[in-house]
């Protein structure tokens, strides 16, 4: 077994890499330790993205932010009309203006809260893959360079 301390965005990474992976050109064995590995992985994925959607919704400014950022999405989609009605439009200018600002802080302080959840060091134990067996898993997928770097941890003792 190996130890391996991670932070949650490496986690996320392998994750999301594993999880829509190929196994066929992989031994039984081997394809087995994959799967598992995968599994030990998806708790912290889950939880990440809990974490993500909770911030997300707690974080909201007001309770009528929803139907606000709806409205917005209505102004933006009529001003783009060349022939556009301003008297039909959902908020004036100010309003939207208004909205804009708001929504970049909203999502600034949402980004800034996910990146602290992203830095979060988290253990997992697995049985590590051996070179051969991360280059049959390799062979299997049309991997680019950054997914298989964010296997790394995963090969080797």
């Amino acid at each position: 077994m190996k130890k391996l301390i991670l932070t949650t965005e490496n986690v996320l990474a392998a994750f999301n890499v594993l999880s829509t992976a190929k196994y066929g050109k992989m031994d039984d064995a081997d394809k087995i330790k994959v799967w598992k590995i995968t599994r030990k992985l998806k708790p912290v994925a889950e939880k990440f993205d809990d974490e993500s959607k909770d911030a997300a919704e707690k974080m909201k400014p007001t309770e009528d932010f929803d139907e606000r950022l709806v409205k917005a999405q209505e102004y933006e989609r009529t001003v783009k009309q060349t022939d556009f009605d301003a008297q039909k439009l959902p908020m004036g200018a100010a309003e939207y203006g208004k909205f804009i600002e708001e929504f970049k802080s909203y999502q600034k302080l949402v980004s800034d809260t996910i990146k602290d959840f992203a830095k979060k060091e988290v253990e997992v134990e697995i049985d590590a893959l051996s070179e051969d067996a991360f280059g049959k898993l390799m062979a299997s997928n049309d991997w680019n360079m950054a997914q298989v770097v964010a296997l790394d941890e995963f090969v080797g003792e």
